[in-house]
């Protein structure tokens, strides 16, 4: 029962800080963009509110976009 109370005040919590969130998906994302992109700045990670949804954009600005595997 008290896990399940500490587990929502974390998950509130987090949602009620999103600069926080925007911060960690951009040092998620930024790993995984480097794999495909030679990156020209920082990942840029923003949101906005509608109809109380969140709605996120991640802006990646890249030199140029590494070779991978096989030709689609």
């Amino acid at each position: 029962m008290e896990t399940l109370r500490l587990e929502e005040i974390l998950v509130r919590d987090k949602f009620e800080n999103l600069n926080g969130v925007l911060k960690l998906l951009q040092d998620e994302i930024t790993p995984i963009a480097r794999n495909y992109f030679v990156l020209s700045d920082d990942i840029v990670v923003r949101y906005r509110k509608n109809n109380g949804k969140y709605i996120f954009y991640v802006e990646i600005v890249a030199e140029r976009v590494k070779p991978y595997g096989k030709h689609l």
